[in-house]
C-alpha cells in the first residue's frame, strides 16, 4: 500500500498564494490571503443626547457579533435601519467588519461588501408568512444586499501604516446599514399581526463577504463572517415590558398616572392637583412605529 501525505499541503498553498502573481479562482482558500476577522465594536460613551464612538483599532476592539434590537422601537427610539449611529440602542459603535490582507508585496482595495440574510427556524411561522430558502417571500427581493465602502489594506510586509486600526494590513469598516430601511419595513409589515404567543423574537443572520482587488488586478473574495441580529417583538403580550410606556391588551391603563403630594407618578415629575392632570393619552396599537408607547 501506497501512503501520501498531504502534510503541509495548504501552507504551501498559502506560500504560492502570497507570492502573488496571476492566480486563478479559488485564489484564497479559508480566507489564507484576504480575511474577514469578524465583526467588532468600537468604546461608546452616550450622554447628553449625544453618541462618541471609538473607532475599534486591534488592541482596544470589542467583539461584536451579535445584537437585539427591536422590530418596530427600542426603548422608545424607532427603528429605521441597523445599525443606527443616531440611535443610543441601535448599537451605534459597532458592525465594525475587521478585514485583513495576507498579502505580500501588493495592497487590497476593498471595493464593496455583500450580505446575504436567513431566518432560522423562518418555516415554524410558514402558516402566517410563506418563505422559502429561510426567508419571508414576500422579501425575496432584499434577501441579499450590496454595501459600496473602500478602505486600502497595505501589503502584509509593509511598515507604513494608513490607517486608524493599527496594522497597516488590517481595516474597521462600519457596516452602516447592514440591515437596510426597506429591508426592516419588509419584516415590519410581513411580521406584523402575528400573535406574541406564536412570535416574540426574530433572529436575523447576516452573512458578510468582502470583495477587494489587488494592485495585479486580480480581485479576492473574503470568507464569510456572520452576525446575528434579534428583533424583538412584544407589543401585545398584555405585560409593560422595557421601553415600552403601555401595552393595549393590559388590564391597567399606564397611559394615566397617579398624582400625589402634587407630583405625577405617569409622566414622572408633572405638577398637579387632581389624576385627571397625570393623563398622558392613549395606548398606541400593535404593529405602528411607536407601538406601546402613550399617544398624547
Amino acid at each position: 500500500m501506497r501512503i501520501v501525505r498531504r502534510t503541509g499541503m495548504w501552507a504551501l498553498v498559502a506560500a504560492v498564494v502570497l507570492a502573488a502573481g496571476s492566480v486563478h479562482a479559488g485564489n484564497n482558500p479559508n480566507g489564507v490571503v484576504f480575511r474577514a476577522v469578524g465583526f467588532a465594536g468600537g468604546e461608546a460613551e452616550i450622554s447628553g443626547g449625544q453618541i462618541k464612538c471609538k473607532i475599534p483599532d486591534i488592541d482596544g476592539a470589542i467583539r461584536d457579533g451579535a445584537f437585539s434590537f427591536g422590530l418596530w422601537n427600542t426603548y422608545g427610539f424607532q427603528s429605521l435601519f441597523f445599525p443606527d449611529v443616531n440611535q443610543p440602542f441601535g448599537n451605534p459603535c459597532g458592525g465594525y467588519l475587521q478585514l485583513q490582507s495576507n498579502l505580500f508585496g501588493q495592497a487590497i482595495s476593498v471595493e464593496r461588501v455583500e450580505f446575504r440574510f436567513a431566518i432560522p427556524g423562518a418555516g415554524r411561522l410558514r402558516q402566517f408568512v410563506p418563505t422559502r430558502h429561510r426567508f419571508p417571500i414576500a422579501c425575496r427581493d432584499f434577501r441579499t444586499a450590496t454595501l459600496f465602502t473602500g478602505a486600502v489594506l497595505n501589503p502584509a510586509n509593509s511598515t507604513e501604516i494608513n490607517s486608524s486600526s493599527g496594522a497597516a494590513n488590517v481595516a474597521f469598516l462600519q457596516m452602516v446599514p447592514m440591515v437596510t430601511p426597506q429591508l426592516l419595513q419588509c419584516l415590519q409589515s410581513t411580521y406584523a399581526g402575528i400573535s406574541t404567543d406564536m412570535f416574540v423574537s426574530l433572529p436575523l443572520v447576516i452573512r458578510a463577504t468582502a470583495v477587494g482587488r489587488a494592485d495585479s488586478g486580480e480581485i479576492y473574495r473574503s470568507n464569510t463572517a456572520r452576525y446575528t441580529l434579534t428583533l424583538r417583538h412584544t407589543c401585545g403580550n398584555g405585560r409593560v415590558d422595557d421601553g415600552e410606556e403601555c401595552d393595549p391588551t393590559s388590564t391597567i391603563d399606564t397611559c394615566s398616572g397617579i398624582c400625589s403630594l402634587g407630583t405625577c407618578s405617569v409622566p414622572v415629575g408633572r405638577s398637579c392637583t387632581t389624576n385627571a392632570d397625570c393623563l398622558q393619552g392613549t395606548c398606541v396599537a400593535p404593529d405602528d412605529r411607536s407601538e406601546c408607547l402613550c399617544a398624547y
